[in-house]
């Protein structure tokens, strides 16, 4: 019987060895297993993160987009404003010359007409001379003695001025 109590005490040793190793096992697998889940929950948040940050990627590459658009749309706007800018310099130059030559003529017109007026205002003071000495000469000669007022039937009978003598 000692001996089956021996065995007894032994096989009770070896159980209770197994039952610490079973529970040792148990908590390590429990901390495995919460390092597992902390593990999983970890990846789950990256792979929010990474959503979140392909997300922001993608709205940044299409607000890139927008402003790559807007961008070329202004320089186009830009590039035709400058070619209106060259066509108006261009025509303000041209503007300008034109004045220029107007002036020009204009001066011309100005010089030739003061030139004419002054021909024919000493022309016009000759004339008016000779009236003047004209009417002086007529002056001298009697006047004419109006009989009866000049119209027709007067002036066909031979009635009218006729000098005085």
């Amino acid at each position: 019987m000692e001996e089956y109590l021996a065995n007894m005490r032994t096989l009770r040793c070896y159980m209770n060895d197994l039952e610490e190793e079973a529970a040792k096992r148990s908590a390590e697998e429990q901390r495995q297993r919460t390092a597992i889940d902390a593990h999983d929950s970890d990846i789950a948040l990256v792979r929010a993160q990474a959503k979140q940050v392909s997300d922001e990627a993608e709205h940044l590459a299409k607000a890139r987009a927008h402003v790559c658009v807007e961008m070329a749309e202004k320089q186009g706007r830009i590039a035709s404003l400058e070619v209106v800018g060259a066509t108006l310099k261009q025509t303000l130059d041209l503007l300008q010359l034109e004045i220029t030559s107007t002036s020009a003529k204009l001066g011309q017109k100005r010089l030739f007409y003061t030139k004419t007026i002054e021909t024919l205002s000493v022309k016009l003071q000759e004339h008016q001379g000779w009236l003047d000495s004209d009417k002086n000469k007529m002056v001298a000669i009697e006047p004419f003695a109006v009989e009866a007022p000049m119209n027709k039937q007067n002036f066909f009978e031979g009635r009218g001025m006729k000098c005085s003598t």
